[in-house]
């Protein structure tokens, strides 16, 4: 989503997504048991985005972040197609908070960005 809560195709100014999904455990583990015993526990997921710097899709996170900070929403929409958006192809859809935007200038490099995204709720696998 952009801060007004239209989701936004950000590909042209994507060159990398990192989606990471854990499933923490619950140690069950009674007296007189010789072997720790667990159960699934609680899911999360966070998502390291990046690509090439460009003005207008910075004046768009920026004013993500301004929105974060000021409270007006309290997290985005994403949709993540590791394939595409072809019918058919996997997608992961959800909602998530941006903890990280980044803006790298190097002198002789390509200046860049990099954003991180906390899921927040349930990730729905599925496809489009």
């Amino acid at each position: 989503d952009n801060a007004a809560g239209a989701l936004q195709d950000i590909s042209q100014y994507t060159d990398k997504v990192n989606p990471k999904y854990e499933l923490g455990d619950v140690n069950v583990t009674t007296f007189g048991q010789t072997f720790e015993q667990f159960i699934a526990g609680f899911a999360s997921g966070e998502i390291d985005i990046g690509g090439n710097w460009d003005r207008t899709f910075d004046t768009q996170m920026t004013g993500l972040v301004d929105a974060f900070r000021a409270g007006t929403i309290v997290s985005s929409t994403f949709e993540y197609g590791p394939e595409g958006a072809d019918s058919g192809d996997h997608r992961a859809t959800g909602e998530a908070v941006l903890t990280n935007y980044e803006v790298d200038s190097s002198i002789q490099d390509q200046v860049t960005w990099t954003a991180t995204l906390r899921c927040t709720g349930t990730i729905t696998f599925n496809s489009y």
